[in-house]
């Protein structure tokens, strides 16, 4: 559901029914993070944020499962539009070791940094509804697409060699979902000896050194 931008027009209770919604939904994300969706009841939810028990079917008539739709729709149109708004708007002339940062960062800056909606992801993939599921999978198409442009892009000015461009995005990607996943779920096993920045940069240029020219 999509809020109204412009505050002063607003009437304080829309301000207020704006307010506990959102609180609705930051309760409900870190307790199916948390516990999971299943073991989490409604009155949790609101009792976590001291909130009165039938309250929030006035917000989420449907109950929880609106409400975990509208976690992950949220998390999809926001995150994943600004990702590919982001990425099309880096300059083709950058050099590419700079562009490859520059594409980890910005998966890094919207996606890693909610680590309760990617534990919700991890842990209740098999209850999304098939809207999210078939809405997921197109903006990951097009983020594959955008990178192997980029990349085929690059081949054709002779600074990588051309291979399968689909398996060099594979490649790349993979390694940042892989840092984002141990961060989510061993992080304090600290399987990754080195923070984020650093390991962005070795991946970087150790993708770099498959893709050389030879």
């Amino acid at each position: 559901m999509k809020q109204k931008n412009d505050s002063s027009k607003l009437t304080s209770r829309d301000l207020q029914a704006i307010e506990r919604r959102a609180q609705i939904l930051e309760s409900a994300k870190e307790l199916f993070a948390l516990n999971g969706y299943h073991a989490t009841t409604t009155r949790e939810i609101t009792k976590h944020i001291g909130m009165a028990d039938g309250l929030i079917y006035h917000y989420f008539p449907e109950g929880k499962m609106q409400i975990l739709n509208t976690i992950l729709n949220d998390f999809l149109d926001e995150r994943y539009l600004r990702i590919e708004t982001d990425i099309a708007s880096i300059k083709e002339d950058v050099p590419i070791r700079e562009m490859l940062i520059d594409l980890g960062n910005i998966f890094f800056t919207y996606i890693a940094k909610d680590k309760n909606v990617l534990m919700i992801l991890l842990r209740e993939k098999n209850i999304f509804a098939k809207s999210y599921t078939e809405k997921f999978g197109r903006h990951m198409k097009i983020l594959t697409e955008q990178t192997m442009k980029a990349l085929e892009q690059r081949a054709i000015k002779n600074e990588i060699r051309s291979m399968d461009f689909f398996m060099m995005t594979n490649q790349f990607w993979s390694a940042i979902y892989s840092y984002i996943v141990q961060d989510i779920l061993f992080q304090q096993y600290k399987m990754y000896a080195v923070d984020k920045e650093t390991y962005l940069e070795e991946i970087v240029d150790y993708t770099l050194l498959t893709w050389k020219i030879s």
